[in-house]
């Protein structure tokens, strides 16, 4: 068989199908063009879904259409590769660019309070401003309380383990206690308070009580 093959044009079928397991098309630079019937310029390319393959063919990468989108929409690329960490970002209308990924780092504030062994049995941390959340509260004991049974709470006037529990945290051992946060923002501001009990006996003990918070909108 010949290695040509004839141009197919006019022809009364509206299709041109070839079918079994599959085709194989590529001009003498091994692409592919889609041109359109003028053959004036690229023509578009409809397919359910697009494939593709990595250098060897052992993995591939697969682009589809979202199964419950309501309508039909265009992305267009951006026309540099974009930086380090940058993130693509839409104007609204499907045109992408790059632009920098917002930090939420600095959104978030650390109130530390020292805590240490002869310490008032109530000690003001914070005052939470209003509309803030704390995300979490991190107790760590710098040096073990030698006493017997001391213990500590995190909270408010008439809730003093609002945050944090006295079965949360053993102020006996060195250590750092994570205690996460799941707290709604107070409608005015809140005075956050460190409940410390010293129990019997000991000279000695040191820690430190760190209490993450933010405005939510912020993060």
């Amino acid at each position: 068989m010949a290695n040509n093959w004839l141009k197919i044009a006019g022809t009364q079928a509206g299709k041109f199908w070839l079918g079994l397991s599959g085709v194989l098309l590529k001009n003498n630079s091994g692409n592919l063009d889609i041109r359109n019937t003028g053959d004036t310029g690229y023509a578009n390319v409809t397919a359910n879904k697009a494939v593709i393959n990595n250098n060897t063919s052992t993995y591939s990468v697969t682009l589809q259409g979202n199964d419950t989108q309501a309508s039909s929409y265009s992305l267009t690329l951006p026309t540099t590769v974009g930086s380090a960490n940058q993130v693509l970002q839409t104007d609204g209308t499907g045109v992408l660019t790059w632009a920098s990924a917002a930090s939420t780092a600095s959104n978030w504030k650390v109130d530390s309070t020292p805590l240490a062994f002869g310490s008032s049995a109530t000690v003001q941390a914070l005052v939470l401003p209003a509309g803030n959340i704390i995300q979490s509260v991190t107790i760590i004991v710098d040096t073990a309380f030698n006493s017997t049974g001391p213990s500590v709470t995190v909270g408010i006037s008439g809730t003093t383990s609002k945050y944090v529990g006295s079965g949360d945290t053993l102020l006996t051992v060195a250590d750092r206690y994570e205690i996460p946060i799941s707290s709604t923002a107070p409608g005015s501001d809140e005075t956050i308070n460190i409940y410390y009990t010293a129990g019997s006996g000991g000279s000695a003990g040191a820690a430190r009580v760190l209490i993450t918070y933010a405005v939510p909108s912020n993060i």
